[in-house]
């Protein structure tokens, strides 16, 4: 395995739940650039394949892919521990876990929407939580990733906005019952380029700022607890005053 430990997290571990997807790539190349060994898991090995190439060889020398789900609590214990064995430790983890929907009012909503929308996402971000966290160590960090439907509501996306609050609220619990230590946080952010959707207002984020901003969080002790509000590049700009360098 190869690190480096001039790098700013050289030698260190982090897991990436969901980083095969569209904000999850910036999310995963971010982490291999400041050094880490990063571990991808996936049901799809497709998809994992996938990853591998659009990082590139250089940066995949120290990208991990697991073909390991985390839809229920087994499975995600099985992907903590195996991890967890493979390395000896794994010190951050940012799940980006979910994805959008809209077009139904919530009257209009069937069960399968329901089952798909909140119920298996939450069950997968609650899995990933109550699995990695209790192997984190004191100093590392288990950041959600979070949209702005969280926060406002969105009319025909209600049971996205639904399970995005529950995700934050699952997060502030974390951080009131852990006191501090590992440091929970979410990083709340609104529409983002990427892959699927390159073009863009040029005030939204992509996907390498949103990696960018999930490393700083990771890397930064005094964010602790937070909603990291993260609509525009303005509010990433702001957030690097405060952030490791």
């Amino acid at each position: 395995m190869s690190t480096t430990t001039a790098s700013p997290l050289g030698g260190k571990v982090v897991a990436v739940p969901g980083g095969t997807g569209n904000v999850g790539e910036g999310i995963v190349r971010a982490f291999l650039k400041a050094g880490a060994t990063v571990v991808v898991p996936s049901r799809s090995q497709g998809r994992l394949d996938n990853i591998v190439k659009l990082i590139g060889p250089e940066l995949a020398a120290n990208l991990r892919t697991v073909a390991a789900g985390y839809a229920t609590f087994e499975e995600a214990d099985r992907l903590a521990a195996g991890i967890v064995a493979e390395f000896g430790h794994v010190d951050h983890v940012t799940a980006s876990v979910g994805g959008w929907w809209a077009g139904k009012a919530l009257w209009q909503t069937t069960e399968d929407d329901w089952r798909k929308i909140f119920v298996d996402v939450a069950t997968s971000h609650m899995a990933l939580a109550r699995s990695f966290v209790p192997r984190l160590p004191e100093d590392g960090s288990y950041t959600t990733i979070a949209g702005f439907s969280s926060q406002k509501p969105y009319p025909g996306a209600g049971i996205v906005s639904m399970q995005g609050a529950a995700q934050l609220m699952m997060r502030e619990v974390l951080t009131a019952e852990l006191g501090g230590q590992p440091r929970v946080n979410d990083l709340v952010l609104g529409p983002v380029i990427n892959r699927s959707r390159p073009g863009g207002d040029p005030t939204w984020l992509t996907a390498d700022q949103v990696g960018e901003a999930a490393v700083g969080v990771a890397r930064t002790p005094s964010i602790a607890g937070e909603h990291v509000q993260l609509a525009t590049v303005a509010d990433l700009q702001r957030e690097r005053a405060r952030m490791a360098s």
